[in-house]
């Protein structure tokens, strides 16, 4: 092996000599890590003139604040059952969106399926339970 091979790892031609794979898996070389800290030192600023830009009406600023602190897919909904009816009702009274509604019925029915499927799967296994039985004799 040359003293190039050892110092670095590498053959003549670049490519990685056996046993020298190159960093450890998972581990940032040190750019990364001088660039990770250095943005981490400018967080609180960046936080600061972010806020006094909301505060001077600043509309960017204010949808940059709120796309990060508001929940995604908008907002929880609270109902007291999963009855199709109760979405219904709670759209036609006007307390959630027709595209919440929209939403929050196929979050329940793709749950009701799911459901169906975990049964539909426990009535199987049992008629192969008894299938087996009765071939058994």
């Amino acid at each position: 092996m040359t003293n190039e091979t050892t110092n670095t790892g590498r053959r003549p031609n670049g490519t990685f000599a056996p046993g020298s794979g190159g960093r450890v898996r998972g581990s940032k070389n040190k750019v990364s890590r001088d660039t990770l800290a250095a943005v981490q030192g400018l967080s609180s600023e960046a936080v600061s003139k972010l806020a006094e830009r909301m505060r001077a009406g600043d509309m960017g600023a204010i949808r940059l604040i709120l796309e990060y602190t508001l929940p995604k897919g908008g907002r929880t909904i609270d109902l007291e059952t999963n009855d199709p009816n109760a979405i219904a009702d709670a759209a036609a009274h006007g307390e959630i969106s027709p595209d919440e509604a929209t939403r929050l019925a196929q979050a329940v029915k793709t749950v009701g399926d799911a459901a169906d499927l975990r049964e539909l799967k426990r009535q199987v296994e049992e008629l192969e339970l008894l299938i087996s039985s009765l071939a058994k004799r």
